[in-house]
């Protein structure tokens, strides 16, 4: 017997154009809502000079509506937490309150009404179906718990599946996970990939070989990686598991978007509930797409009662697939290429730290998974000023001899792939750099006095 593709049939295998009806009508209705009852976009809608009703067509709404920044977002929520300005419904409607991690300052807030949360669950559990958990699996999540974001959410979304899910959380120390995961026979994991390869080393590290653990499917995000194929390769053969790259953002739905079993770009399981845009990150105007276009990733609610957000700029460069994939999933993929946050440009050179992981990576076992690109000073404007170096652990087999060839042939793959090379590539013994219990942080800034 063939098993489905996916958890919600009707909805997620229906054709583009029935789908795009539905977006409109919608679409429509969420404009008229937010003028409404959002004293924000009244606002910037009337600065604008346009009324939902001048919104006759999607081309109107992409280029008319102006987009929503995550400074907007602050500044909105600085009107009273917390949705400030963006506070749609009363308090007594909302029946969850989530945040971000607050890594820039002042957490930001998500929250939702009883429909919100039912429409949060249901692309959670779309994105974990089609990413290969199933009833059976005993899923350890190895996330953020608390209130972060995808805590509550995936935990619950997993079981409302079927599978039994062990709800650990990180920072938990290894020796406890391990323990953990042993005692219960798990089969799947959620994390970010820079703790799936941290959480090998360490089990190596207690006389263990991760791939005896049992752990066959890990779903990955939180950060670029799980899509970089060196990455994902790596991942796989440490754990023999079959790795899916997730991705959501925080302020929408924390995952809404996950690899089949195919693995060629993430498909986008929110259509219903999102509109969403590939646009050039300049202009913020779509792009004509087909497969190898590169934008930024834009989106709209649909439907959300709690501060839905209009034409948010999530601030992800993406890579687009429009042929259509094998499996039948429709609509198009995406793979996450960087944050154009992250982006610097380096004498007149645009450099992604994923894109330096990915070249690092496909040196293992050479070379670990740590690497820091060290500034002297912070950037402006995304641009970098000063010698910039790049720091690698090499591997524990390598030879002292072994390293100047081995820091000339990635120097020399810097060049080729990106145009540009540091000043300085530094190979250090492995352990040196402090791997990451969470999200993996690739730049620092080390500043001569």
């Amino acid at each position: 017997m063939k098993e489905d593709l996916c958890w919600n049939k009707e909805m997620e295998l229906m054709s583009d154009d029935k789908m795009r009806d539905i977006q409109w009508k919608k679409l429509k209705e969420t404009l008229d809502f937010v003028y409404a009852n959002s004293a924000f976009y009244r606002k910037r809608f009337d600065e604008a000079g346009v009324a939902p009703s001048d919104i006759k067509s999607f081309d109107d709404f992409s280029y008319k509506i102006p987009v929503t920044s995550k400074e907007d977002l602050r500044e909105m929520q600085k009107q009273g937490y917390p949705l400030g300005s963006n506070m749609t419904v009363p308090m007594e409607k909302i029946v969850w309150v989530t945040a971000s991690t607050g890594t820039t300052g002042k957490p930001t807030y998500t929250c939702c009404t009883l429909n919100d949360w039912q429409m949060w669950m249901e692309c959670s559990k779309r994105m974990f179906w089609l990413g290969g958990i199933r009833p059976g699996d005993v899923h350890f999540h190895a996330l953020g718990l608390g209130n972060w974001i995808s805590g509550i959410s995936f935990t619950q979304a997993a079981r409302e599946l079927g599978a039994t899910v062990v709800s650990v959380g990180v920072p938990t120390p290894a020796e406890r996970m391990l323990m953990l995961i042993q005692d219960v026979g798990a089969t799947s994991m959620v994390s970010t990939p820079s703790y799936a390869e941290h959480f090998a080393e360490r089990v190596r590290a207690m006389g263990v070989n991760p791939r005896e653990l049992g752990i066959r499917k890990f779903v990955c995000g939180g950060e670029p990686g799980a899509g970089i194929p060196a990455v994902k390769a790596k991942i796989e053969e440490i754990w023999r598991c079959d790795l899916r790259d997730l991705w959501g953002s925080p302020e929408m739905i924390a995952g809404d978007k996950i690899e089949c079993h195919l693995k060629q770009g993430m498909h986008i399981v929110n259509r219903e509930y999102c509109y969403n845009e590939i646009c050039d990150p300049d202009t913020r105007h779509p792009l004509d797409l087909k497969d190898g276009v590169e934008g930024a990733f834009i989106y709209t609610s649909l439907g959300k009662e709690a501060g839905p957000l209009i034409r948010f700029d999530v601030r992800d460069q993406v890579v687009v697939w429009t042929t259509p994939c094998d499996c039948g999933y429709p609509g198009i993929r995406v793979t996450v290429t960087g944050r154009y946050d992250d982006m610097m440009k380096i004498k007149g050179v645009k450099v992604w730290p994923s894109t330096i992981k990915d070249i690092i990576a496909s040196f293992a076992p050479r070379v670990t998974s740590q690497f820091k690109i060290v500034l002297s000073q912070k950037p402006t404007a995304f641009r970098v000023e000063g010698a910039t170096k790049v720091r690698v652990e090499h591997g524990p087999d390598v030879k002292q001899e072994e390293l100047e060839n081995l820091r000339k042939e990635i120097l020399e793959k810097i060049r080729t792939v990106t145009l540009w090379a540091p000043e300085i590539l530094e190979l250090v013994p492995p352990g040196t750099i402090p791997p990451p219990e969470f999200k993996a942080k690739y730049v620092e800034i080390e500043e001569t006095k």
